[in-house]
């Protein structure tokens, strides 16, 4: 006899250890009781000349690469189908209109994948406790920033003060951040419709504090080149620049080329920024993969949750591109494998394995996300 599910109650358990799951992103215990974190969304902004200038800039670009081959059995390539209303607007190519929709691209289909997206926006606007939850997320994140960099100690579940370090004020943080880096981390206020905690002077998403840590970590190899596949908005490029990078070199889809573009160009207006078909210069390229060959030599080449979610063909390209051209390799991924997810997700201990040549330098966990490990590698 054939069992019948039980709909109901696999939704129900479903849902249940989805809640487990989430419970256990935050790397800090709060003893029960979660501390109340204060988060605004940001408001709209319209776009003025400026923005219509950078988007023209940008179509521009775009129109030159959207020919280059797309991926078609990854992660990205369904990421890709639900960004329809951001591709037809690149495809109508009316700069003013992209405009303003870029000034507020954390609300849209433009940054699902990368930053928050329309779907996660309408859930955080209508869903109090999961806005309390990301809100809880973006604070127990600035907490591991700040034990990262030894601004505060690190608690110990053995011994001494424990469950307390969630609470501690997150302007206070903000503070002892900036001094140990040696400058303000105020993000740019360019984010309309992007959810923030309230920190001092300013706001901050979780993107922003992953993206300080890591272009913290790329500064101590004191690089004078970077380049990053997979750049998701380019904010870590942002802040590597305010470190004193000034050579990144960003390589990802077309379409998020245009993300990480009116995001930089908005948020560095005078530095030196080019786009695909620009002239080339000495400060930040923003390039779709396909100018993988042209990019030259590299001192350190990062990606930072992407290699698992690209079909194995291409990464095993980067990885054989990145032997050739770069002196060293930082990755910061996951290493789960999840069956749900589209494709085959990677490894990239695995298919560094597989390629060879890339000799470990060292391995540890990513302070800032939990299940996500942080590796260097140097070529034998």
């Amino acid at each position: 006899m054939r069992r019948l599910l039980n709909l109901p109650l696999v939704n129900k358990l479903a849902n249940r250890e989805g809640l487990w799951r989430r419970d256990r992103v935050v790397a800090h215990d709060y003893r029960g009781r979660a501390p109340s974190i204060a988060s605004v969304i940001v408001p709209d902004f319209k776009p003025g000349e400026q923005e219509v200038v950078i988007c023209s800039r940008l179509l521009a670009a775009y129109r030159l690469s959207k020919s280059c081959p797309l991926p078609t059995c990854d992660v990205w390539s369904e990421i890709r189908k639900s960004q329809g209303n951001f591709l037809d607007l690149l495809d109508r190519g009316d700069p003013a209109e992209l405009a303003a929709y870029m000034c507020n691209m954390n609300r849209q289909d433009a940054t699902i994948g990368t930053v928050q997206g329309e779907g996660e926006y309408r859930r955080i606007t209508r869903d109090r406790a999961y806005r309390r939850f990301i809100a809880l997320m973006t604070k127990d994140k600035l907490v591991s920033l700040a034990e990262a960099l030894g601004v505060i100690p690190c608690e110990n579940p053995e011994q001494g003060v424990y469950g307390e370090s969630l609470r501690i004020d997150a302007a206070e943080l903000v503070e002892g951040i900036s001094r140990k880096l040696g400058i303000p981390v105020i993000p740019p206020p360019i984010d309309g419709g992007l959810l923030k905690i309230e920190a001092g002077p300013a706001l901050y998403n979780e993107r922003d504090l992953s993206a300080i840590f890591t272009a913290y970590t790329l500064s101590l190899y004191c690089p004078r080149s970077v380049c990053e596949i997979g750049a998701g908005s380019g904010r870590v490029a942002y802040w590597s620049h305010r470190l004193g990078i000034r050579c990144s070199i960003l390589l990802d889809l077309p379409h998020i080329n245009v993300v990480q573009g009116f995001y930089l160009l908005k948020a560095l207006p005078d530095a030196a920024i080019r786009l695909h078909g620009e002239p080339i210069n000495d400060g930040i390229a923003i390039l779709p993969c396909q100018a993988l060959e042209a990019v030259g030599k590299i001192d350190i080449v990062l990606n930072q949750d992407s290699f698992p979610e690209i079909e194995r063909g291409a990464v095993v390209n980067y990885l054989e591109w990145i032997k050739r051209s770069a002196s060293k390799f930082l990755s910061i991924n996951h290493e789960s494998k999840p069956s749900y997810s589209v494709g085959k997700t990677l490894s990239v201990p695995e298919l560094a394995a597989d390629v060879g040549g890339l000799k470990l330098k060292s391995r540890v966990p990513y302070w800032l996300r939990k299940g996500y490990v942080m590796e260097l590698y140097e070529f034998e």
